[in-house]
């Protein structure tokens, strides 16, 4: 198996990982949010799942750990990532809360940069 195959097979498994643990501990949280802007629960579209998943350790794989990059660099290309969504969602939607926003915008940050750093000592 070549560096790039493992790199990418760590790097995904891990964002998962750290990434469910993350949305188990904020999910009631979330979820309020969601059926307080949408007056319905939340549904899950999985192929929606699917491809942010993709683009996300896509992007990580090719931007950070392809190249070698900080872990403080994929800190803030999470930050990025994660606050455009965020803050689109609390420029558009009424009930989107400043505190999910910027929860979430740090998470992003913390998910890539963890990710990162375990891919690193494994790979």
């Amino acid at each position: 198996m070549t560096k790039l195959i493992r790199q990418i097979l760590v790097s995904g498994l891990t964002m998962l990982v750290l990434d469910g643990v993350y949305i188990s501990m904020i999910k009631k949280d979330f979820t309020d949010q969601i059926i307080n802007i949408q007056r319905v629960a939340m549904t899950i579209r999985w192929a929606g799942v699917f491809v942010c998943y993709f683009f996300l350790i896509f992007g990580l794989n090719y931007f950070i750990i392809g190249k070698s990059r900080s872990i403080m660099e994929a800190f803030y290309f999470g930050l990025v990532i994660y606050a455009v969504y965020e803050s689109t969602n609390y420029a558009t939607l009424k009930n989107w809360t400043a505190k999910i926003a910027i929860i979430d915008t740090l998470w992003g940050g913390t998910l890539m940069a963890l990710t990162t750093y375990i891919t690193y000592r494994l790979v």
